[in-house]
């Protein structure tokens, strides 16, 4: 499969909402509850995406197929994922610090080079924008995206957080990076 990168545009909302919702019942599922899960709707999530694109923050980056790609006709036009990033949202990082806020990638391309294309593509625009290290929080059940992490060059800092999704505390754990060598 071919696959691009570009910023995304307030005409991306849609997409993005889809596979964020798509992605969260496959990722959660047995993490969240079922019930939270079924719950979640796209348009919400459309909307709240539109307007942090207009904003341009997070800044999002989407990966999509080329139009003579292998996409799949039930796929949510040619996006692929996204990733959303910027500045470091934690206390104890200085300015030299960005943050993958999140990467989520429609489940029909999991482990298919779409999480590594997107995560590299916003570790180097973080650098380029003179960030040093990049972190990220990441679900401490979430066994396959903690794999990934590490995958690609993230290491477990040994911090954690406790978060509550669909009325659950679960704990988040950071995961760094730095910038320049990925």
């Amino acid at each position: 499969m071919l696959v691009g990168i570009r910023e995304a545009t307030a005409g991306d909302a849609q997409a993005i909402a889809t596979i964020h919702v798509d992605a969260w019942q496959a990722a959660y599922r047995g993490i969240l509850p079922d019930a939270y899960l079924a719950n979640l709707i796209v348009a919400q999530r459309s909307e709240a995406w539109r307007k942090s694109i207009i904003a341009g923050r997070p800044r999002v980056l989407i990966a999509y197929a080329d139009v003579h790609s292998d996409t799949p006709s039930n796929a949510p036009g040619t996006i692929l994922g996204w990733v959303a990033f910027g500045d470091s949202r934690d206390g104890d990082k200085d300015h030299r610090w960005g943050e993958v806020e999140t990467l989520y990638i429609a489940p029909w391309c999991w482990r298919k080079g779409v999480g590594r294309r997107l995560i590299d593509a916003a570790r180097h625009t973080l650098w380029s924008a003179g960030y040093t290290d990049v972190a990220l929080w990441v679900l401490l059940d979430n066994r396959r995206a903690r794999a990934f992490y590490k995958r690609s060059g993230f290491v477990c800092d040994n911090s954690s957080r406790g978060v509550q999704l669909g009325g659950k505390w679960l704990t988040e754990l950071r995961y760094c990076c730095p910038l320049g060598r990925t």
